[in-house]
């Protein structure tokens, strides 16, 4: 008589390991797209908050100087809030616009100059810069004018005024 139970237990043993690589092999690959998932989404967090933290911000008024009758220069100036994102300068775009015209850049004709510790080519944190702008040509009293502060990573600004009929340098209010 042949006796063939030890068989048996034999296949069930061989059959219980490969579900059990099996089932390691698929946890695996799971574990993988998972932490490859979160790997994508903290990179995209990271992004957001590196372009939301990198605005300039207008600090401070606009300063105009009157050419004859209209504003020949305006000076503004720029700063980056605390845990923002340094700024190169030379990057940053000016776009303007003369009572609802055409959109014009400004960036060829922007002078830079420095106040206080900042760089004139790198703006950082807590640090401020003057930015002169020459509109050709520029708005007369009673006029408004649009000027977009677009930087290369983050929100561009936008600042709108328009110029009192009795404007004569100064203040931009």
């Amino acid at each position: 008589m042949k006796k063939e139970a030890a068989f048996s237990g034999l296949e069930a043993a061989i059959v219980l390991i490969a579900f059990v690589v099996v089932a390691a092999v698929f946890s695996y690959v799971m574990l993988g797209a998972g932490f490859f998932a979160t790997q994508k989404s903290q990179e995209v967090t990271y992004s957001g908050v590196k372009q939301s933290t990198s605005n300039l911000v207008l600090d401070g008024q606009l300063y105009g100087s009157l050419s004859g009758t209209t504003t020949n220069k305006i000076n503004l100036y720029l700063s980056i809030p605390e845990g923002g994102q340094p700024q190169k300068m030379r990057e940053v775009t000016y776009v303007w616009s003369l009572s609802g015209g055409k959109a014009r850049d400004l960036s060829g004709s922007a002078g830079y100059t420095a106040v206080g510790s900042a760089g004139t080519t790198i703006l950082r944190p807590t640090e401020k810069i003057k930015v002169t702008l020459n509109p050709n040509p520029g708005p007369a009293p009673g006029n408004s004018f649009t000027i977009e502060i677009k930087p290369k990573v983050g929100a561009s600004t936008l600042v709108a005024k328009t110029l009192a009929t009795g404007y004569d340098g100064g203040v931009i209010i």
